[in-house]
């Protein structure tokens, strides 16, 4: 069960998490939603095409990208925040910030993502304090805009995984009560290495927390397809994202969640038929 408050989701079935950016230069979607109103209007679309819990942002978090000031994430980020939660579904807040979790925590929301993985204890502790389940993410250096400098490693999966179960172990013996893992697809990682991580995500999985991919529209999709557009890798994505699954993922981050609820119809009925039912 992935526990979100007062609710839990069960996790025999694979969640789709509706990313809701709120910024002006998110790489794929920028700009799109910073109005209240168009947000709330993207939120409600999500819901309607299948997604299980919502995932907020108000910065942006990809390579070189420059730093939000806490009262600017606040002021993009809380206003939608207190529109979305009465749609009744699980909201996320993606944030690296004290200051932003804790006035989102206290309006309400459900889950921590933190793509700097808990490094700054009081993330953790404001995680404790609201009982409230975190993400940990993985990433070289807390620092968006400097992190593709450090795409070096000896063994990214080893690395990856030893983070991981470090910052998981630190979390819950501070009080979280449950923590997802997400690998930092992009994050200060190279096309080869986001691969070896695909590949070995079983490795992730056998720490035995819940496991978060997001691999939408991102880089690396774009480079094994030749799709320079990022609003044009849906197909590319939702292939990463069903090999993700075959590997143990329990949760997909996602851009397009209509074409990824469909994929997931079709490959639930495939596989609740029995070989003798064909």
């Amino acid at each position: 069960m992935l526990w979100l408050r007062d609710r839990a989701l069960p996790l025999d079935r694979p969640l789709l998490m509706g990313i809701l950016n709120l910024t002006p230069d998110s790489f794929s979607d920028g700009g799109l939603y910073l109005e209240p109103e168009k947000a709330l209007a993207r939120a409600k679309a999500l819901l309607e095409e299948g997604a299980d819990l919502l995932d907020l942002g108000a910065e942006s978090t990809r390579p070189g990208a420059e730093p939000v000031p806490v009262e600017e994430e606040k002021r993009r980020l809380l206003p939608v925040l207190e529109a979305v939660l009465p749609l009744g579904a699980p909201v996320s807040v993606d944030t690296r910030k004290p200051e932003v979790a804790e006035e989102a925590l206290r309006l309400g929301a459900h889950l921590l993502n933190d793509v700097t993985g808990l490094r700054d204890e009081r993330m953790a502790a404001l995680a404790a304090r609201y009982g409230v389940a975190a993400v940990v993410m993985h990433m070289p250096v807390p620092d968006p805009k400097t992190m593709m400098a450090h795409a070096r490693y000896a063994d990214v999966v080893a690395e990856v995984k030893a983070f991981l179960k470090a910052q998981a172990e630190r979390a819950l013996r501070m009080g979280v009560p449950q923590v997802v893992l997400d690998p930092g697809f992009g994050f200060g990682k190279l096309l080869a290495h986001n691969l070896a991580l695909l590949k070995r995500l079983e490795e992730i999985v056998e720490l035995g927390h819940p496991v978060l991919v997001g691999l939408s529209r991102k880089r690396t999709i774009g480079e094994l397809t030749g799709v320079e557009n990022p609003r044009e890798r849906v197909v590319g994505s939702v292939a990463a994202h069903l090999f993700a699954l075959l590997k143990g993922a329990h949760i997909l981050r996602v851009h397009d969640v209509k074409a990824h609820r469909e994929a997931l119809k079709v490959w639930s009925a495939l596989w609740e038929r029995s070989p003798s039912s064909d």
